[in-house]
């Protein structure tokens, strides 16, 4: 049977809190906190969110400002030049004001893209589902999964480090 990881459940927010310090000193790293509502420092406990966003964002602003000047470009000064007075077919100044327009489109575009694929969402289903309590993470359950793929993983050493901090239960997460 393959195993997703191991799951506990802890009295309040306090627990959750110290349950991921004494983990994190035995040298877990892919931990994961479920709870009714947002802890303070929780997430700097569980390590840095990823930082992909910051990047995807700025890759998507300039691939549509330098795209929205190209095809602007492109359209007025070799596909369909125009003497119009005398002006010149590629006056940039022109094509300024919708090339900012499209990087904000595309950067915000693919910002978004990036924070859905860097919290694994839409996720419509999660091995942690089948574990019967789970669900008390959404009323008043403080509940944390130790993944199996943490280069600490042993199921065994696993259940003993989990079983040392006291929490109200325990369990093994199938796949």
């Amino acid at each position: 049977m393959n195993v997703h990881g191991r799951l506990l459940q802890v009295h309040d927010a306090h627990a959750l809190a110290d349950a991921v310090d004494a983990l994190r000193k035995l040298g877990y790293t892919r931990l994961e906190a479920f709870s009714p509502y947002a802890v303070d420092g929780l997430m700097e406990k569980l390590g840095s969110p990823s930082k992909r966003i910051p990047p995807a964002t700025l890759i998507g602003g300039i691939v549509g400002g330098v795209g929205m000047l190209w095809l602007q470009y492109h359209a007025a000064a070799v596909d369909y030049p125009l003497n119009v007075g005398g002006r010149p077919a590629a006056s940039w100044p022109a094509f300024v004001p919708s090339a900012v327009e499209v990087v904000i489109l595309l950067a915000v575009v693919a910002g978004f893209v990036a924070f859905l694929a860097g919290s694994g969402m839409p996720a419509l289903y999660r091995p942690e589902f089948n574990v019967a309590w789970f669900e008390e993470a959404s009323r008043d359950g403080f509940l944390l999964l130790v993944r199996a793929d943490d280069p600490r993983w042993d199921a065994h050493q696993v259940a003993q480090d989990v079983a040392a901090l006291d929490p109200m239960r325990h369990a093994e997460v199938p796949s």
